[in-house]
């Protein structure tokens, strides 16, 4: 294995094994709270938050013995500004119980930004949040009720989730920053 200079940077929190099981015991928390498969809308935020979902939609339909599916929701555009609601997904989650999944939970914006989003055209029964890692450093009102982490991490850090190209996890890490020299 080449170990380079960025590897030296890097400290890793979470392994596949880590990940997977906990994505399970979020799976039973949900089923606890939830007790009814019928109302569930498993929704992940974006590529990671969406591959995150699918896992814990996996999980949740073994528990259930029924069929529980995952939907992506995309709260960024290309650019990194909002996206407009997605009428078909608010209508989706009128009525049900929706779980919220991120990897990454830093200001909150996006979760936010899922919850309008959902809000915009229908009435969920219930929204709750779940994320991989909590880095703190909130700046919107949302609160995590179901978390695989908490890290607290200085301003300069960053926390990045991978999946290999199947979509299985493959760590989550804890990158420092190069101090800057000069």
């Amino acid at each position: 294995m080449i170990v380079s200079d960025s590897d030296a940077n890097r400290h890793l929190l979470m392994s596949p094994a880590r990940i997977e099981r906990t994505i399970t015991r979020i799976a039973y928390q949900i089923y606890e709270d939830t007790r009814g498969s019928g109302k569930l809308l498993i929704l992940g935020i974006h590529e990671r938050g969406y591959r995150l979902a699918a896992m814990l939609a996996g999980n949740l339909s073994k528990i259930y013995g029924s069929e529980i599916t995952a939907r992506p929701i995309q709260v960024k555009d290309h650019k990194g500004g909002a996206v407009a609601a997605d009428q078909e997904l608010s209508e989706a989650a009128r009525g049900k119980k929706v779980v919220i999944i991120d990897d990454v939970m830093y200001s909150g914006r996006s979760m936010f930004e899922a919850i309008r989003q959902i809000t915009a055209e229908g009435r969920p029964e219930e929204i709750r949040l779940a994320a991989l890692i909590d880095r703190g450093h909130r700046r919107y009102p949302v609160n995590i009720g179901y978390l695989g982490l908490y890290s607290p991490t200085k301003l300069r850090e960053h926390v990045e989730c991978r999946f290999t190209e199947d979509g299985e996890p493959e760590g989550v890490w804890l990158m420092s920053s190069m101090p800057e020299t000069g």
